[in-house]
Parts: structure tokens; C-alpha cells; sequence
């Protein structure tokens, strides 16, 4: 059977709840903040605190970060010079936590490269620490989701999340069986168009991409492309410009972007997916 519809997920905020992973990516900034003399930025407070207060608030907006005249923080559009500054840029407005953090961390004399270190070493911490004892979990329904899902449509997983040590995520999770394929290290927004080509490429029964005869497997058209995620640049933007339907979770009520839908929660999120999923013509 060729599934002629294609749903992509987000991993963090989307799929993955919970606040841990990203106080253990601010206790790496702040223990890098520290070694460098840098901690002096942020007095009487620091990076995991500022971050606990916003989310106790439900604000991204922390009274600590530093603006020019312009009204826009220091150090966002600066010039890239290196790979990860480019795949991953500072962001403005803000839309989750990692993006504060990253803020943050630019703000205090860090560079994108430390903070993707330190993303990277955060979660061996939290796996060294035992997901079971945080705050991680999936949705309530995920698991029976995307598995009613996939009988008629691929479901393809796509995360900045780096591929090694990834699996303990999955199965802590329960959805180790929940994809037809996992992106990693997708390097997002840089990275978008060539992971949904890869996942449009990912149709019917033959993961590997070709039919029978060795002839390219058809690719899933655009308008039959539904994503969601939490972040409107990383997640959405580009399957919103080749005419896919798009789904925000936008937990802090940023209302960036212009996603077809816009939700607070992933019960939200599993309702449209249930529409589209049964009907002919995307939602």
C-alpha cells in the first residue's frame, strides 16, 4: 500500500514534555559561564533560574535580557561565522526555552558553539541522570495517535536532537515503534527543505526510497504534508510555503507565524491530525 499523505512531528515541546531537558541545557550554560568568569553577567541569579522564573510565569520575555535602542536584544542578527551559528541562529521573538537559554548564553559572552555543546552534553546529563526521574513525557494518546495515523499516512519524526544516545529518548517515551523514519541532527531552520525532501521521499511500504525495478519512489505531493511542532521558523514555515497544513503549539502565546492552526496543547494538536488524517483533502 503507497500512503499518499505525510505527517511531520517535532520532538522537543511537541512530542517530549517536560521542562527538565532544558534546566539541564541551562546548567550547562551556567557551569561554562562559570569556568569562563563569566557568571558575573547575570548578579545574584543565573541562567537556570531566570529560565525556572519565566517558565513559573509562562513568559520567554526574562527581565535580564539586554536590548539596544532598536528594542531588539543584543546580539540577535549578528553575523554567523561558523557552522553551528548558521544551522541554528539566535532567535527573535522567543518560542521555547532552549531559545532563551541560547539567548542568554549569547548575551553572557558565549558563542553559538558553546551553547550547541552544551545542548549536546545536557542531554547525556539527563540520560546519566535517568529520564524516569524528571519531568519527561509524551502526550497523553501519542502512542495510539500515530499508530492509527501510519495506516494511512507516513509519520516521520524530525529533531535537532543528535542521533547518538537518541533511543533511550524513544523508549522512555514509548514510541520506539511510533515512526516510519527518525531525522536527526535535522539543523533546523538551515536544514528543513532537505529533511521534508528526504521524508516525502519516505511513501509506501519501501523505506528505502525506491520501487520496484530501481525506479525513485514517487515523492508525497506538498499539499499532502501536515506538520507540527512549537517552533513557526523551525517546524512549520517551510511546509507553509509549499502549500502542507501546518499545526502550532504555541505554549507561550507568541502568535508568530501563520500556521492553518494555532493550539496551546498537543490534545489540540491530536485533533486536526485525526481530521486530516481520515479525509481526502488536507484540512
Amino acid at each position: 500500500m503507497t500512503r499518499e499523505k505525510l505527517l511531520l512531528l517535532d520532538f522537543d515541546g511537541t512530542l517530549c514534555l517536560g521542562d527538565a531537558p532544558v534546566l539541564f541545557y541551562a546548567d550547562r550554560v551556567d557551569a561554562l559561564l562559570a569556568e569562563r568568569g563569566l557568571s558575573g553577567h547575570f548578579p545574584g541569579t543565573s541562567v537556570h533560574e531566570i529560565v525556572t522564573r519565566g517558565f513559573a510565569e509562562n513568559t520567554l520575555l526574562a527581565p535580564q535580557i539586554q536590548y539596544d535602542d532598536a528594542g531588539v536584544p543584543l546580539t540577535v542578527g549578528s553575523e554567523a561565522t561558523h557552522d553551528d551559528a548558521k544551522a541554528h541562529p539566535v532567535s527573535w521573538p522567543l518560542q521555547d526555552g532552549y531559545q532563551l537559554v541560547q539567548l542568554l548564553a549569547r548575551q553572557a559572552g558565549l558563542t553559538d558553539a558553546d551553547s550547541g555543546r552544551s545542548f549536546r552534553a545536557a542531554r547525556l546529563d539527563l540520560l546519566a541522570h535517568g529520564l524516569e526521574n524528571t519531568d519527561v513525557h509524551a502526550p497523553s494518546g501519542a502512542q495510539e495517535l500515530l499508530a492509527e495515523t501510519r495506516r494511512g499516512a507516513v509519520v516521520v519524526l524530525v529533531t535537532n536532537s543528535p542521533a547518538d544516545a537518541f533511543a533511550p529518548w524513544l523508549t522512555a517515551l514509548g514510541l520506539s515503534d511510533a515512526f516510519d523514519l527518525v531525522i536527526n541532527d535535522a539543523r533546523k531552520p538551515l536544514g528543513m527543505p532537505a529533511a521534508l525532501q528526504r521524508a516525502r521521499a519516505a511513501g509506501g511500504d519501501t523505506a528505502g526510497g525506491h520501487a520496484a525495478g530501481g525506479e525513485p519512489e514517487p515523492q508525497i505531493a506538498p499539499d499532502q504534508v501536515l506538520s507540527a511542532g512549537d517552533i513557526w521558523a523551525n517546524d512549520l514555515e517551510h511546509v507553509h510555503a509549499l502549500g502542507g497544513t501546518t499545526v502550532l503549539i504555541d505554549r507561550f502565546g507568541t502568535g508568530l507565524g501563520t500556521p492553518d492552526h494555532r493550539v496551546q496543547d498537543f490534545d489540540a494538536v491530536a485533533r486536526v491530525v485525526d481530521a486530516w488524517s481520515r479525509s481526502t483533502a488536507t484540512v
